[in-house]
């Protein structure tokens, strides 16, 4: 979403040239490591305002400023977040895959790039983690990440990982995911069909309250910020329900607080899972809360 105030930049204009103290001999070191098999989503936040951009990442994600003349469309735009007031050339920087991990690599951009405050040498590949802070120019990104495919026993923050392998574990039972965000609905369908289990992704409280009435799923896979109703709203209504049986529900959010945790288990959630969540970790989880499916 644009922000207020924000122009787009999308004409035959030069980067603009920022006067910028950055001591010559700064040298980056080198970050944690991400392993991957499943796609997984990446969130960069622009740091100062509300907006966050949510992607799938792909082979390589070109980071800069949309130049409809030339032809260039990077697939993160940064036009909307004052790109060219703040240094960003049309083809910045790209986050890409190699060797099965993240990195981010500087494209000769104008005004440089730095990750972690420490400059990144153009053309050179440095590995990313979660919770890096990727500066393009004067324009300052958090990097996140909503969903890892990760072994059992790694973590998003430390530790050498291996590639994923999600456990064939489920017997068909039905998993309602709830879940408004394309990019992360996607990899949860993805992971927990390859688990064993058949999967209904809805995007609203609405839509997933036609499946529980019309379908009886098995278990609920959900966040708690959802468009047209709060999550926490959700289960104390599913709470109070006279249904012919039992159905646990696991909530996997972005509000990893102690408080919205006690809320959602006290208001009727068998599971709390904060993000970033591991892949195989959610897989196992639905098959421990499916374990509480019984007859009312």
């Amino acid at each position: 979403m644009m922000p207020d105030g924000a122009l787009n930049h999308t004409g035959n204009i030069g980067t603009r040239h920022l006067k910028m103290s950055i001591p010559a001999d700064k040298r980056i070191g080198v970050t944690g490591p991400l392993d991957r098999q499943l796609p997984y989503v990446i969130e960069l936040r622009v740091v100062g305002t509300p907006s966050t951009l949510q992607k799938q990442v792909q082979t390589e994600m070109v980071l800069g400023r949309l130049d409809a003349e030339k032809k260039i469309t990077p697939e993160i735009d940064l036009s909307p977040y004052d790109g060219f007031q703040t240094g960003v050339s049309r083809k910045h920087a790209v986050i890409l895959v190699r060797e099965e991990r993240l990195f981010l690599k500087d494209l000769n951009s104008t005004n440089g790039t730095r990750l972690n405050g420490l400059i990144c040498e153009p053309d050179k590949e440095y590995r990313l983690r979660h919770g890096d802070e990727i500066m393009l120019g004067r324009l300052r990104l958090q990097l996140l990440f909503a969903v890892t495919p990760m072994v059992e026993g790694g973590t998003p923050l430390h530790g050498t990982l291996e590639p994923v392998n999600i456990p064939r574990i489920g017997k068909g039972q039905h998993i309602l995911v709830v879940e408004d965000d394309k990019e992360v609905g996607s990899v949860f369908r993805m992971a927990l069909e390859l688990g064993g289990y058949k999967v209904t992704l809805v995007d609203t409280v609405t839509k997933a309250l036609n499946i529980v009435f019309q379908i009886m799923p098995d278990a609920i896979v959900m966040d708690l910020m959802l468009p047209d109703m709060n999550g926490i709203d959700l289960l104390h209504y599913l709470k109070k329900q006279t249904i012919p049986r039992r159905i646990p529900i696991l909530v996997v959010s972005g509000a990893t607080g102690g408080f919205q945790m006690n809320q959602a288990l006290e208001a009727g959630a068998e599971r709390f899972m904060g993000k970033p969540v591991a892949v195989d970790k959610l897989v196992g989880a639905v098959s421990e809360v499916l374990k509480l499916n019984v007859a009312t």
